[in-house]
């Protein structure tokens, strides 16, 4: 199922990605670990050895419940936000959200709001799901205020999360209780 909206940007559409948009993915990923290093787990060299071939057949090999959601604005991909369902017994009742970025062109007009909307929309039409957590920088200011205005709660703090550089990043986790 697909998302839209219109909005001051035009035709907006938020959709899972498949094996077609993997060079699109490829591309804005590499763009967002590069400009927003202290923002991701992967650093932009890790992601430079991947392939778009290998991201395709990462996206046709999904289970059903875990996806990546891109933004497309008049066609062209600018956010991407991963969910990864939990698959064990014990830890099905909640999933995660991942490598959230909106490109520099398409921030503060409501487009993350909307990205990350629709990424919960579609996880819930799994009834069996109770929760969704994520990890911000305790530094990403403007993430942070995204995702409290979606309804995330801060439940604890991982201080030195990562190591970029000699720069530690503390992680916020947070969650969003769905039932």
């Amino acid at each position: 199922m697909a998302y839209g909206l219109m909005g001051s940007m035009g035709e907006i559409e938020f959709r899972r990605l498949n094996e077609g948009d993997a060079a699109a993915y490829w591309n804005l990923r590499y763009e967002a670990l590069e400009r927003e290093p202290l923002a991701f787990g992967k650093a932009a060299e890790e992601h430079r050895a991947t392939t778009v071939e290998e991201w395709a057949d990462r996206f046709r090999e999904y289970p059903k419940e875990s996806f990546t959601l891109g933004g497309f604005d008049g066609g062209v991909l600018a956010g991407i936000a991963t969910f990864i369902r939990e698959q064990g017994l014990k830890e099905r009742h909640k999933g995660h959200i991942y490598g959230v970025y909106v490109s520099a062109a398409h921030r503060q007009r409501g487009f993350g709001r909307a990205m990350i909307a629709a990424v919960v929309n579609r996880a819930k039409e799994d009834v069996t799901l109770e929760q969704i957590l994520l990890a911000v920088g305790a530094c990403q200011e403007a993430a942070i205020r995204l995702y409290r205005g979606s309804g995330f709660e801060v439940y604890g703090t991982e201080p030195r999360a990562l190591k970029v550089g000699s720069r530690y990043v503390d992680e916020h986790q947070m969650m969003l209780r769905v039932r």
